[in-house]
Formats: structure tokens, C-alpha cells, sequence
């Protein structure tokens, strides 16, 4: 979403009309489920995804079709090969499309976007309100920016705190889907070797703000680590002088030595984060374990450490360790 508002900030300075593609619900099996989001303008595809294939490419049609309106509409549409809305596609579901117009000279999604925009940069929860009515063809177009309250932060919408407050994530309410912000998630990469490198372009390709933590300074330097968002020149064995943890961080560490992994390893095992993982061999693992339950370390505490850190897919090279470790992470995030 963050490139979607990003896309639609430049569209309204360059005066270019487009439409936002929401999918709002769906039923069955889909490419994509409710919140999967793409933005169209002229040219087509500007950015993001509803999944691909027969229902984008409708999606798409429809979308520049629009360009200019002012007025939304909703879409219901069966993902089977016949019947009533059938694409012709076999997966099975049904989609139900929330079309959005984002006109030149609309000030609410000027601010809206770049409301949305200092959300993702200073990770503040927040949700996206857009008008809708599935009972007919057509509604004037309205869209907002909520807080974690309920209280409108940009925007114009006519949802009320007291019916906010009884909406779980996401749902319609007085003619208006509400969707949750999705917010990136920190990810701390203790080690800028190769390994270390390979997981921050990894996984900043697949919705992870990385921030990479190195005590040495020839590899720390922005130029060799061009997807880290943020590098951080300090001590492993005293992280907070340096850097704040949360719990919604990821601790990957893979430093240049046992001694700082496992320096790493104490420091962020005693405060909630999210996931914390490990690279190393069985033997460095087991003296790994033995050494933080010597500081006081539980064992439970240390059952959840992802140790060997990544999925087991035989990986070898760096770039393959680094698939392994990114595809763990995307399995976390999206079960918790």
C-alpha cells in the first residue's frame, strides 16, 4: 500500500486520474483475499496486484473505463469457469472488487496519501476508509484516514468512533469498507557478511523495512547494502546504545563471530520481540543454548528462537540461505 499511496502522491502533482482497485471481499478460493489492493491509470497497471490473470485484466478494463469519474462502484464477480459474473477462471471463489476513483484535483486523497505515507515511515496504526454500497450501481466517491480510535486523521468519512469501535480489523460499515494499514515490520540484521547482505535485499523485496547492525565499519558503509533502509554502526555487545528493540521487530543475527552472536542472542532474549533467529551449526546452537541458560535464559524462552535460523530448503550460497531465511519470515508474518 505504501508504493500505492506513493503512486497516487505523483498522479495528483503530475494532474493524472486513476482508480484504486480494492478487493473487499471474497468467498472461496481467490488469487488474492480482502485488502489485496492495485492502482490503474491510463497506461494500465500502475502498481500492486489483485492476482493476476482473467479477473486483473478485467480489473484493469474496467478501472480505465472510470478514469475521470468521480462516482465508486462494487463489483461482485465468480472465479468459475460458467455462470452469472463468471471470468471463466477455475479457481472456484468469488471477488467482490471495490472500484475507487482517485481524481486530479481531489484534495481528500491528497491528503489521505500523504497521511498513509508518514503512517509507513513512522509506523503509526491507522485504517483506510473508503466509501462503497453493494445495493447499487454507482456511490459518490469519499475516502479517509482513521486513527487506532476511530477519529478521522485526513479525509471525510461518515463513520462514527461508536461504530468503528465494534468493527473487528477489517468490514463495512455506514457505507464504508474499513481495512487495517498494513505497517511494514522492522527486521534487524546483526552481520553485514555475505549472508547478512543477501538476507537485507531478501527480504526488502518482500515488505521488510531492514535495518543492518554492524560494529565494523567497512561493512557498514550504504553504498554495499543499497536495500537496508536504515544501517547501524555500533557495539553487539551493547545494542541499546544504539539501537531500540520492540515487539514487533525481527532479530536475525549472523555477526562475524560466535562471541557477538551470542552476545546478540542474550540481549534481544530479554525483551519481547516478535521472531528472533540464529544462524550456526548444530554444535554452535547446542553451545549457544547452553551458554543462555548458564545467564538465566528459560528454556522456553529459547524454544522459540529459530535456531538453525531459515527454512530447511538445502540451502548453500548466501543468496540461497538468504531464501531460506526470507521465506521463514513471511511464514511467521503471515501466522501471526
Amino acid at each position: 500500500m505504501r508504493e500505492i499511496a506513493e503512486h497516487i502522491i505523483h498522479a495528483l502533482n503530475d494532474g493524472t486520474d486513476s482508480v484504486l482497485v480494492t478487493v473487499m471481499k471474497h468467498r472461496g478460493s481467490a488469487p488474492r483475499h480482502a485488502g489485496s489492493q492495485m492502482l490503474v491509470d491510463g497506461s494500465g497497471l500502475a502498481c500492486g496486484t489483485i492476482g493476476g490473470g482473467a479477473i486483473e485484466g478485467h480489473a484493469i478494463a474496467e478501472a480505465q473505463a472510470m478514469l475521470g469519474e468521480r462516482h465508486g462502484q462494487v463489483e461482485d464477480l465468480a472465479l468459475k469457469l460458467q455462470g452469472k459474473n463468471s471470468l471463466g477462471m477455475a479457481c472456484g471463489g468469488d471477488a467482490v472488487l471495490l472500484y475507487t476513483p482517485v481524481v486530479a484535483d481531489d484534495e481528500q486523497w491528497g491528503q489521505v496519501a500523504r497521511g498513509l505515507v508518514r503512517c509507513f515511515e513512522e509506523r503509526v496504526p491507522a485504517y483506510l476508509a473508503m466509501a462503497c454500497c453493494e445495493e447499487t450501481p454507482t456511490f459518490a466517491s469519499s475516502v479517509a484516514l482513521l486513527n487506532e480510535e476511530g477519529a478521522c486523521m485526513a479525509g471525510c468519512c461518515s463513520v462514527s468512533k461508536e461504530q468503528f469501535g465494534s468493527l473487528k480489523l477489517k468490514g463495512i460499515c455506514n457505507g464504508c469498507y474499513l481495512m487495517p494499514i498494513p505497517l511494514p515490520t522492522r527486521a534487524i540484521v546483526f552481520g553485514g557478511g555475505h549472508v547478512g547482505c543477501a538476507t537485507v535485499a531478501a527480504l526488502s523485496r518482500v515488505g521488510f523495512d531492514c535495518t543492518l547492525f554492524e560494529c565494523r565499519p567497512d561493512f557498514a558503509r550504504p553504498e554495499d547494502v543499497p536495500a537496508a533502509k536504515s544501517i547501524v554502526l555500533g557495539s553487539y555487545e551493547n545494542i541499546a546504545a544504539s539501537l531500540s528493540l520492540d515487539a514487533h521487530d525481527y532479530a536475525l543475527i549472523m555477526t562475524n563471530t560466535h562471541r557477538y552472536d551470542y552476545a546478540v542472542l542474550s540481549q534481544v532474549l530479554r525483551q519481547p520481540l516478535a521472531y528472533v533467529g540464529m544462524i550456526g551449526s548444530r554444535k554452535k546452537i547446542a553451545l549457544g543454548r547452553k551458554l543462555m541458560l548458564e545467564e538465566g535464559i528459560s528454556e522456553e524462552a529459547l524454544d522459540a528462537v529459530h535456531m538453525p535460523i531459515g527454512l530447511d530448503i538445502k540451502a548453500e550460497t548466501p543468496e540461497e540461505i538468504a531464501v531460506s531465511i526470507a521465506a521463514e519470515c513471511i511464514l511467521h508474518r503471515a501466522a501471526n
